[in-house]
């Protein structure tokens, strides 16, 4: 008689630990006893998520994720609760050697019908969640069944589907070195983030390993050696505790501290090595900012996770540092330390949410001619090979692409998914969200600042932020996603792919649109499409480190007479947030911005004023309302100016720096140079091309 598997559960995690590997156990069965039949197989130290015993210590599956970096013999997952791919990507890093990952969920058959919770997160209203498709599940499923190393218990039929492994020969084994370290490999890690402290050049160090490879544990074990040597170091990551692994092998230290990214742009912080956790996790835009503030810091990124993209971060960071950093070096760590190279969770776990997709091969000969194709996530739940294509292409071209996406693209009822190829290869994709209208009444309340339902996210930011009423009654296509592969983008593929998605709107929604984290590049791209700027945010969003930016371009003629207006109130009210709330925003932000506002034209005391300052001896602050109205009539032609001359203007009038920052900002010799190349400005701003003003 076969021995139940709670009773032989010590004699297969001891085959498991001998192998060094671990196992994903799907239960299913009705809620109650699939809780039932894990709480049979608990044990000390173990992580419960989700609904469970109270004996068990269940925590709630949110993205906080207290207990990442840390291990534990088992862990369930009570899919009932709502099964999250990016909590089930989290924790299998989670699982140590040996140990077993519980999945609990209905019976395979009710998967198609199962309403789960996670769908929540998909849809604007709780009542819409029926809408959700099931693709997600039914390609898990598939994996599931057809991977021989899952261990599948059905609760409901009483059968057991659990080989159980043999004894290895040579059990696996990790021994730590005198320095802590686990591996050749991390040692020559470690040796190498002390070597990047120590050096007479400051240069970067970027450290790349998957999950499991002890990449932040070297880290750790030569910053605790840096900190004896009497070095100051600062961390920073994502959030304090994606670096808490980092954090504990360094030791607490007084020379040791933690800043975000943002703060340490914002301060000027002593130290002698920075060291950035989870790199790829942060915008490519606040690492650049803090490498040219820094100059020695250490980058560790994981190359396949939840956490970030590290292939995006080569494209994006790696590029970029062999371009302005010449003598910057790289490691990769492969071999895994908490588990043995043939464990099968981590593949199986990277197939499921595709942790591993990069982006498709291009042909040798790229083509000239591409085509507009529409997607549907049953077809990609068919299609395996796409899926992956298109999910690398999405994964390369941001880095918060996330497992979540994943269940976006196949479940999500209002995302449409569009290709840009030939008949060879996949050039291109783009992820479209079906927003609005929204019903006149949650409209007024969500305009009232009373209601703020999930999605909707452009006529929401224009009823709740901007005011505007009427924004509720419109059709909208929110670009969500756009990614060109990165073989061949500089070469006007984007706008190529947007121009067609344009035409093929016309007449099928009112308004295209984006919200984005506002970059200088970002924004130049959307301006060259003719999308015009309704909206930038106040405040920084916490996982970009950047304002966000809205966009909008008219579908039907007659709509643009509504979406000048939305321009135009925006343009009206730019320098009062530059003067307050958006005071130390970059002008490579402020510029790309601007654009024509329809006001009054100057009156002839204004442009008086301004001709005593440009050619006379005023002071230009005797003259500062007539220089706000001339950079508020000639917004489109302070856009086009040199851009030193328009960053004065935009820092000094309406930013509000003082004279020596702006000398010191520009390189200038002191108030008069500044002056000078204000009253050079304002000439430049009224005769643009060297005629005579009307």
């Amino acid at each position: 008689m076969p021995q139940p598997f709670e009773d032989s559960l010590a004699e297969r995690s001891a085959r498991l630990l001998c192998r060094g590997e671990r196992r994903l156990l799907l239960l299913t069965g009705n809620a109650a006893a699939c809780q039932q039949k894990a709480t049979t197989l608990w044990q000390s130290g173990a992580l419960w998520l989700g609904d469970g015993p109270v004996e068990c210590l269940p925590q709630k599956s949110q993205h906080t994720m207290p207990w990442l970096g840390q291990e534990y013999p088992l862990v369930v997952v009570n899919g009932f609760s709502g099964l999250s791919p990016e909590i089930l990507g989290a924790v299998g890093g989670a699982v140590r050697a040996g140990g077993l990952l519980v999945l609990l969920m209905p019976p395979l058959a009710d998967w198609p019908i199962f309403a789960d919770p996670d769908h929540r997160r998909y849809v604007s209203q709780p009542e819409e969640m029926s809408r959700c498709y099931p693709h997600f599940l039914q390609r898990l499923l598939r994996l599931l069944q057809a991977d021989p190393d899952v261990w599948d218990w059905d609760l409901s039929a009483n059968h057991l589907q659990a080989e159980l492994p043999e004894f290895s020969t040579v059990a696996w084994h990790r021994t730590a070195d005198a320095d802590g370290c686990l591996s050749a490999e991390q040692h020559a890690a470690m040796l190498a983030v002390e070597q990047c402290a120590l050096a007479t050049k400051a240069y970067p160090l970027v450290i790349m390993a998957d999950r499991g490879r002890g990449k932040s544990t070297a880290l750790g074990l030569a910053a605790r050696h840096l900190l004896v040597q009497g070095k100051r170091l600062v961390v920073t990551a994502p959030s304090q505790q994606s670096a808490q692994t980092l954090l504990r092998h360094a030791g607490q230290h007084p020379a040791l501290c933690f800043y975000s990214p943002e703060m340490l742009l914002e301060q000027d912080i002593a130290l002698d090595l920075l060291l950035v956790d989870e790199a790829a996790a942060i915008p490519a835009a606040l690492l650049r900012q803090l490498q040219q503030k820094y100059q020695r810091l250490v980058y560790a990124t994981t190359i396949h996770g939840y956490e970030g993209s590290g292939h995006g971060f080569e494209l994006r960071m790696c590029r970029w540092l062999a371009t302005h950093w010449p003598h910057w070096q790289q490691l990769t760590l492969t071999t895994p330390l908490r588990w043995a190279i043939s464990d099968p969770l981590e593949p199986l776990l990277a197939n499921i949410l595709l942790l591993d997709a990069d982006a498709p091969p291009l042909p040798a000969t790229r083509s000239t001619k591409f085509t507009l194709q529409q997607v549907s996530s049953a077809e990609l739940l068919q299609d395996e090979a796409l899926l992956r294509q298109l999910f690398g292409l999405l994964v390369l071209a941001h880095y918060q692409t996330s497992p979540t996406d994943l269940r976006l693209l196949l479940d999500c009822p209002d995302i449409e998914i569009w290709l840009w190829r030939d008949d060879i290869a996949l050039y291109g994709v783009a992820l479209l969200m079906r927003e609005g209208p929204i019903d006149s009444a949650l409209a007024e309340q969500i305009w009232a600042g009373r209601r703020r339902p999930r999605g909707q996210l452009l006529p929401q930011t224009l009823l709740a932020h901007c005011g505007y009423l009427a924004a509720a009654n419109y059709r909208y296509r929110r670009v969500m996603r756009i990614a060109v592969h990165p073989a061949c983008q500089q070469q006007g593929l984007g706008s190529q792919f947007m121009a067609a998605l344009t035409q093929h709107y016309q007449g099928q929604a009112d308004f295209l649109g984006c919200s984005f984290a506002a970059t200088p590049e970002v924004l130049r791209f959307w301006r060259k499409q003719g999308w015009q700027a309704v909206r930038l945010g106040l405040s920084k969003d916490v996982a970009t480190g950047c304002h966000a930016a809205v966009l909008l371009l008219a579908l039907r003629p007659e709509l643009q007479l509504q979406l000048t207006q939305w321009q135009q109130q925006f343009q009206r009210q730019l320098p009062v947030w530059l003067a307050h709330g958006l005071s130390e925003l970059s002008t490579e932000i402020i510029v790309p911005l601007l654009q024509s506002a329809t006001v009054e034209p100057l009156t002839g005391q204004e442009q008086q004023d301004l001709l005593a300052f440009t050619d006379h001896h005023r002071s230009p602050d005797h003259c500062w309302p007539s220089v706000l109205r001339a950079m508020q009539v000639h917004g489109a032609e302070l856009a086009q100016l040199p851009e030193m001359l328009a960053a004065l203007l935009i820092q000094r009038f309406w930013q509000g720096k003082d004279w020596v920052w702006l000398a010191q900002q520009h390189q200038l010799a002191g108030q008069k140079a500044v002056a000078q190349q204000l009253r050079l400005a304002i000439k430049q701003l009224l005769l643009p091309h060297g005629g005579e003003e009307q």
